[in-house]
């Protein structure tokens, strides 16, 4: 690939890891989350694509220095895009500034291990655990073969927690800035999905975890209908974030 389709670039971000960051948003992801504020993003092609080369971006985001600490790759899904992002991490580095992605977690470790090495921080999303995932996230499921290295069905994704064991990976190598987990109640078993990731970060007491409720508020009338009984209340908020502080993690942020 020798240009990368962007959604849009922001070029001074300070929510998409620490500091001033110019994100980049990249179209196209191999989940189709129901509650997705960013749903323009999921298909592969978009008339609002434009498209870059490395060369190109790179003097992008030189537009913004220095009042940036470094870039953040989001979406979509940037590990679709790991030859290409490991290219364009590269050159960004050269120039004394940091390299974040934006994850959902599901993509294949192999294929993303020169992009890994390069990356300075994963922000790692958490989408739930168990089959549930199926209708929240893999509706109209397609994996594309740039990012899986082979095909494979929804309730192997699932079945398999690839998203709990790229997690595993990638803080036993520092790579992880924070844990994200969206609440959606009643969509997934919360004291399952809390006690997992707080096994894979009890090693790991400096990296936060982010709550964030889900809300319908800008989103497509078919997905906000879906949602609707299913946004926690602030009592369920705090109740999620005393059952993750149970479990033993005590860096927790929850944003209402």
């Amino acid at each position: 690939m020798t240009k990368l389709p962007v959604h849009r670039i922001i070029p001074f971000s300070n929510v998409e890891g620490i500091g001033n960051r110019t994100s980049i948003f990249v179209q196209g992801c191999n989940l189709n989350c129901l509650y997705c504020h960013n749903s323009e993003t999921i298909p592969m092609t978009s008339k609002e694509v434009n498209y870059f080369s490395v060369d190109e971006l790179v003097l992008k985001i030189k537009e913004n220095m220095p009042f940036i600490r470094g870039i953040t790759i989001s979406g979509g899904e940037p590990t679709i895009y790991n030859g290409f992002l490991t290219d364009l991490f590269k050159e960004v580095s050269k120039l004394g500034l940091t390299c974040y992605i934006d994850s959902n977690g599901f993509f294949n470790y192999k294929d993303c291990q020169d992009l890994i090495e390069v990356t300075d921080k994963f922000l790692f999303d958490i989408k739930g655990l168990g089959e549930s995932l199926e209708d929240l996230c893999f509706s109209n499921f397609l994996i594309d073969k740039r990012n899986s290295g082979s095909i494979k069905s929804n309730k192997e994704y699932i079945r398999e927690q690839t998203n709990l064991i790229n997690l595993r990976s990638l803080l036993s190598l520092n790579k992880v800035e924070e844990v994200r987990l969206v609440y959606i109640k009643d969509y997934y078993e919360e004291e399952v999905v809390i006690s997992n990731i707080a096994e894979e970060l009890k090693s790991y007491p400096d990296v936060p975890l982010k709550i964030i409720r889900v809300h319908a508020k800008g989103l497509p009338k078919d997905r906000m209908q879906v949602l609707k009984g299913h946004i926690p209340s602030k009592l369920d908020m705090e109740q999620l974030k005393n059952l993750a502080y149970s479990k033993g993690i005590h860096q927790i942020n929850y944003i209402l």
